[in-house]
């Protein structure tokens, strides 16, 4: 065993206090996120006799420092919050019933601030900026994809109809030279017996979590069009286009051909086909999307002047300089990894990168934006949601909501606040 003695010998007297069967232990968290310290609250269950090992570590992209580590005699609760800081530091907290395996059961990572400062206020670190030509680099994007004519075929999948609502296959071109399927439900009401548009509605564009296909959503019994889009190398999409590497990593050492530039001009084609349909309200239009799509719906909104609010739960790809410490698993472990493993390309991937954060492009939102996130979510921290928060533009409506017991998931009470979001701004009864 290496460590210190006095180390040592905790751990020795940690040993002889703890049974070989895993204890009983309860962990909920409070994201702290308007006032206080964050916090692990611990509770033991009736009965319970192994005692609790805490270790708390600083955590950056390239160390991890103990600060505390301390044992917690079973009791029916406990609040163990983060540690007192000059200026704000990634914390974890590793809690572990059994040291036998050395495997922790609850780790945790959130953000420690000085005494007086709230995390709502967080506007991150400045590791990862916008480039100088971030907004050029985006009207290029913009003008080479107005350079390939939106020539939408439009079918209809009668068996997939609803009582409600009407189903079409959209395939559209895209830039370069390939092609993206979106799925469009529209209400009966729409149109007359002869197919003629009689009433306009309100839409949502929604898109997809990573490699996942964005299927057909219906919701038109509260008159609502939807349409599910499906980027290149996603769903019914990669029969036109498929990544031969992780689409993430695709050309990430070429910012002009970086996946994503691509790829959000995917999900703005589908809006130019939406705002084309005489049938939509163009007035109250909306993007959505959970993990990847939440990050979609931020871009959408940022490149896409007429969207009238967004939408983002669990967003991902988004506030680089914090979320590669922050978290636990997923595609921000593996950025940071990457760019280890390339440092001769990491100025290239890093410009890639900052083009495409979600908190960068936040700073061309104008119009209402949404935030949710989970407080245990692993992939896509929730202090990350909070700067993505703080660099929407002035003046812009905005919300932002944790789930303190919510990992990387939407469930009903995300989707009851994205629905009261959409009463507000696109006037949905």
């Amino acid at each position: 065993m290496k460590g210190s003695p006095s180390r040592l010998l905790l751990s020795l007297l940690f040993l002889m206090m703890t049974s070989l069967a895993v204890a009983a232990w309860q962990f909920d968290v409070d994201p702290a996120v308007h006032n206080g310290r964050p916090a692990v609250i611990a509770k033991a269950a009736q009965g319970t006799s192994a005692p609790l090992l805490l270790i708390v570590r600083a955590i950056t992209e390239d160390t991890s420092t103990v600060l505390l580590e301390k044992t917690i005699e079973p009791q029916p609760s406990v609040r163990l919050e983060a540690p007192s800081v000059r200026a704000p530091q990634v914390v974890e907290f590793s809690l572990t019933t059994s040291i036998v395996d050395q495997k922790p059961d609850f780790v945790w990572r959130t953000l420690a601030l000085p005494v007086g400062k709230r995390l709502i206020d967080y506007r991150g670190k400045n590791t990862f900026p916008p480039p100088s030509d971030f907004e050029t680099y985006w009207r290029q994007a913009k003008a080479d994809l107005d350079r390939v004519p939106l020539d939408p075929v439009v079918e209809r999948v009668p068996d997939k109809d609803t009582s409600t609502g009407l189903l079409h296959k959209v395939t559209l071109p895209a830039l370069g030279g390939t092609k993206i399927v979106c799925w469009y439900f529209v209400p009966r009401e729409a149109f007359d017996d002869q197919g003629r548009v009689r009433k306009q509605f309100p839409a949502i564009i929604i898109m997809p979590g990573y490699g996942a296909e964005e299927p057909p959503i219906d919701r038109t019994s509260s008159g609502v069009i939807t349409l599910s889009v499906n980027p290149r190398n996603h769903g019914p999409s990669r029969e036109y286009w498929k990544a031969p590497t992780e689409h993430l990593l695709w050309n990430i050492d070429d910012p002009d051909h970086f996946y994503y530039r691509y790829a959000f001009m995917d999900c703005l084609r589908a809006a130019q086909f939406l705002f084309s349909r005489a049938e939509v309200d163009a007035k109250r239009v909306a993007s959505e999307g959970g993990s990847q799509g939440g990050l979609f719906a931020l871009a959408l909104a940022a490149l896409e002047p007429r969207i009238a609010c967004a939408v983002s739960n669990v967003t991902a790809f988004s506030a680089y300089g914090d979320a590669m410490s922050l978290a636990l698993q997923g595609h921000q472990v593996q950025y940071a990894r990457f760019l280890k493993e390339h440092p001769t390309s990491a100025t290239l991937i890093k410009r890639s990168l900052a083009y495409t954060d979600g908190a960068n492009l936040a700073t061309m939102i104008r119009c209402p934006v949404q935030i949710n996130m989970g407080g245990i979510d692993p992939v896509c921290n929730y202090v990350a949601g909070i700067v993505i928060y703080n660099r929407l533009m002035r003046g812009v409506p905005r919300e932002y909501h944790v789930l303190p017991d919510c990992g990387h998931a939407v469930p009903p009470p995300m989707r009851e606040w994205n629905q009261a979001w959409y009463r507000r701004w696109l006037k949905i009864p």
